[in-house]
């Protein structure tokens, strides 16, 4: 009789995760366990109701149980690997993936899960291999060719990155995303115009990122069209006020146009959301010599040489700090407020 009513509560619990009632789904399952501990199907089923409402650790008790009592459980062992991606633990979410596919060499979920947690670590050549047997596995799978390109991006393979992404995008046109990536991979390799089409054809699926509006701005500066550029920087912000990127490349496109004052006000956006980033110090200090300001300009230009010692050896070819280069803040002892270092994303 408690075999049958442990039985009955699994059932319940199914039936209630069904339904969406994550918490009348677990006390089923919990009083399934309770009544009979050896239930294993129930301890998976708590595990993924768990995972589910966010409590990752209590899944990871609650698979590890199911896989006590039933070792061969493929699904036990990949979602066990899910829930530690979850908690941050990637080392032990690859060995969970990897015990899976001991048992189920040709198991699409679990190429793709140990895939994308070889990426989540920065291991993209070991992403790349696992993408490619999901792909072989599945190659209808939109997602399985979006995570390959992405692996192949961050592998430093744009070209290969590019028919990757042109793949996924036959198979799900409407990603904005799929299209987005592929907009990146296009614009590493220079191939500009293709740039500015992908990110155009994301912006038709999704104009609310933006981040997609900052880089086909991008793309338009160095295609040298600073009026369409200064478009998608201002739509960037209107969209993300805080985003300094965007009000530094919003700069660089006014200054393209001549605008120097405006490029000036752009960059000293970009400063005060960004202090500490060189970059955005050095083109405001450009901007501000160009602009005849030159107490202003050795100021920041002093700053950036802080921050990143290395932009000393670039000045010279900067025709506008001519007259600033023997200025006694560039050669301060570890610059006019010390030294750091951070680095720029696109």
């Amino acid at each position: 009789m408690a075999a049958a009513d442990a039985v009955l509560f699994l059932e319940q619990g199914v039936d209630r995760f069904a339904r969406g009632d994550l918490d009348g789904a677990i006390a089923a399952w919990r009083h399934a366990v309770d009544i009979d501990p050896t239930l294993a199907e129930a301890w998976l089923d708590l595990g993924d109701a768990e995972d589910a409402r966010g409590d990752a650790r209590r899944a990871v008790l609650a698979y590890e149980r199911a896989l006590a009592l039933r070792p061969d459980l493929v699904e036990a062992w990949n979602n066990l690997g899910n829930a530690f991606v979850h908690l941050g633990s990637f080392d032990a979410a690859i060995g969970a993936y990897q015990s899976a596919l001991a048992l189920r060499k040709d198991g699409f979920e679990c190429w793709f899960n140990l895939g994308t947690a070889y990426a989540d670590m920065g291991d993209f050549v070991e992403a790349v291999r696992c993408h490619r047997r999901a792909v072989e596995l599945s190659p209808s799978a939109h997602e399985a060719w979006f995570n390959l390109g992405f692996a192949l991006a961050g592998s430093g393979d744009p070209a290969a990155a590019v028919d990757t992404y042109r793949r996924a995008t036959t198979l799900s046109a409407a990603d904005y995303e799929t299209w987005y990536n592929l907009g990146n991979a296009c614009l590493d390799l220079g191939r500009l115009e293709e740039a500015v089409s992908a990110y155009r054809t994301s912006l038709e699926h999704n104009d609310g990122d933006f981040e997609v509006w900052n880089n086909v701005g991008t793309a338009l500066v160095q295609l040298e069209r600073p009026s369409e550029a200064e478009d998608c920087f201002r739509r960037a912000l209107a969209l993300n006020p805080n985003y300094d990127l965007s009000w530094n490349n919003l700069g660089n496109a006014l200054e393209e146009s001549g605008a120097l004052p405006a490029a000036s006000e752009a960059y000293e956006k970009a400063v005060d959301l960004a202090p500490d980033q060189a970059t955005y110090r050095l083109n405001l200090a450009s901007a501000l010599a160009r602009g005849h300001r030159e107490d202003d300009a050795v100021r920041h230009l002093a700053r950036a040489v802080a921050l990143a010692p290395e932009i000393r050896s670039l000045l010279p070819g900067f025709v506008e700090f001519a007259s600033l280069l023997d200025h006694p803040m560039l050669f301060a002892e570890d610059g006019p407020l010390g030294t750091s270092a951070r680095g720029e994303q696109r």
